[in-house]
């Protein structure tokens, strides 16, 4: 009986540290970098970043969900948050990024949900996801 309690003991902690029990959604943290630097909104002058998880699908098609990111506005720091703050399905997304200020984009359009040129495959063992806005990949 009880190497029957230790076994029961062991595979639930194993599945719990592999996800047997989650929702399969993932809180896959990223930075935002300017030259190699953490990039941050001047916050005391109106400036807010806001970064969007954009699903790129097989087939081509327009997404019918979009996944906000909770931002450290001083450091850059982001995190998908999704619709019940537990995060996003594992997948292949655009990264729209956009510093508003005044309800404008600074960045003019330039990383906007369908133009932005970062694009990350997504899933458990993405450690991190780390994007430098003046290092922009090849269309």
């Amino acid at each position: 009986m009880q190497r029957l309690a230790t076994w029961f003991l062991v595979l639930s902690l194993g599945c719990g540290v592999v996800g047997c029990f989650g929702d399969g959604l993932l809180r896959t943290q990223g930075r935002l970098l300017k030259g190699g630097d953490s990039f941050s909104a001047k916050v005391d002058e109106g400036e807010a970043l806001q970064i969007t998880y954009v699903p790129i699908l097989p087939d081509g098609k327009p997404p019918s969900d979009h996944y906000y990111c909770d931002v450290d506005q001083d450091s850059g720091v982001f995190m998908p948050s999704g619709k019940n703050g537990k995060g996003m399905p594992a997948g292949k997304y655009r990264v729209a990024i956009e510093l508003k200020k005044k309800k404008k984009d600074l960045f003019g359009g330039k990383f906007n949900d369908e133009q932005s040129p970062f694009i990350f495959d997504v899933d458990g063992s993405t450690k991190e996801i780390v994007i430098d806005l003046d290092e922009i990949p090849a269309s």
